[in-house]
């Protein structure tokens, strides 16, 4: 027996892929930081790890969201369809 169903088609981003670039950016402008910063006595030693942890940070969470923009501008996109569903 089949019965119509109207259906909604649209293509959602996947969240974990933009968390794990954002976060590889941040980590990433961290090092070109790092590296462009002048030696001086005053910064602590952990600096680099500190400085890695809160742009990953940040970067993870700007990962998150634009997946979530994107997310949302896709769900105005989606299409209506009629699926048939069939039942044994």
């Amino acid at each position: 027996m089949a019965e119509n169903e109207e259906i909604e088609i649209r293509r959602a981003p996947k969240v974990l892929p933009w968390m794990f670039t954002g976060s590889a950016l941040g980590v990433l402008i961290a090092v070109v930081i790092f590296a462009i910063a002048p030696d001086n006595a005053d910064v602590p030693q952990n600096f680099f790890g500190l400085l890695m942890i809160a742009l990953g940070s940040l970067g993870l969470g700007l990962g998150v969201l634009v997946a979530i923009i994107f997310d949302l501008v896709s769900s105005r996109r989606a299409k209506r369809a009629i699926a048939n569903r069939v039942t044994e």
